[in-house]
């Protein structure tokens, strides 16, 4: 039974570990193929992002649409935005889309919690 335990544990790190390092990799992809123009946040706000009108991860437009129709837009890109499935993998392009994901998420977050500061609480 201790040996099952320990290869049991041994397995769990083994994936947490491959998972931090998928991540890991998805977060220098965005930042070595997108940010230049989404930004590191995914507001699109850079010099290069205002120059190509680039979206905003975090609009309504991206936050509506679903992982194929970004992954699709991602391959074979739109208006001024190049394609990219010549250059990465659908692995690594589904990498990008789950890291995009983490920035909108972190922004909704942040916007969720900056309106309930200022909306409650007492008065001074």
């Amino acid at each position: 039974m201790t040996i099952v335990c320990r290869i049991s544990a041994i397995l769990l790190c083994t994936v947490a570990v491959s998972c931090a390092c998928a991540e890991q990799r998805a977060a220098s992809m965005y930042k070595t193929s997108c940010a230049q123009c989404h930004g590191t946040t995914g507001e699109a706000d850079t010099p290069a992002g205002k120059a190509f009108s680039a979206r905003s991860l975090n609009s309504p437009e991206v936050l509506k649409m679903s992982d194929a129709e970004m992954l699709a837009l991602i391959k074979k890109g739109k208006g001024k935005m190049p394609a990219w499935e010549e250059i990465l993998t659908d692995d690594q392009l589904k990498g990008v889309i789950a890291y995009i994901h983490t920035l909108q998420k972190g922004k909704n977050l942040a916007a969720s919690s900056s309106a309930s500061s200022e909306g409650g609480g007492a008065k001074p």
